[in-house]
């Protein structure tokens, strides 16, 4: 089904949120160089690419035959836009969102690792505030079109260690199939001893209007109420064939079906598919954001409940792919 010609165009007034202005910038001649470098090295026309964005940060660009596209910095290897052919952007960036690295990227797909929420380390871990390493690049030829890929990494290092006392090796490949996004994360021990982590894909997904939103796939899970206190959350158990918004939600299902859909108010829905993340994340903050929280639903695969625990020389991995589909059938 091409999903290109479903209706998904959301409100005009979201679409300045996309982009917030930029604090500090860099000289024009050091990044020049920069993506230069990297286009050389990884660039592949037509398929992947590599720009200059928002504060001078680098981000790499894929782009699919089909017309859809996806965008990603270096910088916390946050995914910040996927739109479909039709030019419909799914994902959804905070109007207090800052690229100079002076704190993590505020929307569209940030990680959370090696730890998700609050504890012994700062929120959400390390990986979303530092640099990743571009590995590899590739438009592999699948029997109709190029599928652009993209794989980044990031190591142990003083600053990591310091939080964190291990040394590992997480590996992340973000790829376009079609109108569709697939997102993976491995993780390896490269220590000499085990570890354990949890972690989250803190995916944000623009909506018509909160009010309008619903989650299906969820009803009968077993999920921690992280409302009242993120430290000590209710346990509950979700009734609701559709989970609706009517206030701050902040809400960890476990052990989660590998099928979630978000419906975003205009008849379709956001699908995410999912293997080796093991819970599900839904998150609005209601009024706390007033500027913004009409517009966006966070759905994010977590491994959470459990904590992945990886041996010396062992690896733990996890895939999501989201797609667009429609719900008025």
């Amino acid at each position: 089904m091409a999903f290109s010609s479903l209706r998904y165009t959301m409100r005009c007034e979201a679409r300045p949120c996309l982009r917030a202005p930029a604090k500090v910038r860099r000289t024009v001649s050091v990044i020049a160089s920069s993506v230069a470098d990297l286009n050389t090295k990884y660039g592949i026309p037509g398929s992947v690419e590599f720009k200059e964005g928002n504060s001078g940060s680098p981000v790499v660009v894929l782009k699919h035959a089909c017309g859809s596209s996806a965008e990603m910095y270096l910088y916390g290897a946050c995914v910040t836009s996927w739109k479909q052919p039709s030019g419909d952007e799914i994902l959804y960036v905070r109007p207090d969102a800052v690229f100079d690295k002076s704190k993590p990227i505020s929307g569209g797909i940030p990680h959370c690792f090696p730890q998700f929420g609050p504890g012994a380390m700062q929120q959400h871990g390390f990986a979303r505030n530092l640099d990743w390493a571009v590995s590899t690049a590739s438009a592999d030829p699948n029997p109709d079109d190029k599928d652009p890929s993209v794989e980044v990494v990031l190591t142990e290092s003083d600053y990591t260690l310091k939080m964190w006392p291990y040394k590992f090796k997480a590996v992340y490949m973000v790829s376009l199939h079609g109108e569709q996004l697939t997102c993976q994360l491995r993780v390896i021990n490269t220590d000499d001893k085990p570890f354990d982590f949890t972690a989250a894909l803190h995916t944000y997904i623009e909506v018509l209007a909160i009010e309008k939103a619903k989650v299906t796939g969820l009803k009968g899970l077993t999920y921690l109420c992280k409302a009242k206190d993120p430290k000590n959350p209710e346990i509950k158990t979700e009734d609701r064939e559709e989970i609706t918004f009517s206030g701050y939600t902040d809400s960890v299902y476990l052990n989660s079906p590998s099928h979630v859909e978000l419906e975003v108010g205009t008849g379709a829905a956001v699908a995410l598919d999912s293997s080796g993340w093991e819970d599900t994340v839904v998150w609005n903050p209601y009024t706390t954001m007033k500027d913004c929280y009409q517009h966006f639903c966070c759905v994010e695969n977590a491994k959470f409940g459990k904590a992945a625990t990886v041996a010396p020389g062992e690896s733990w991995s996890a895939t999501v792919t989201l797609s667009v589909v429609d719900v008025t059938k």
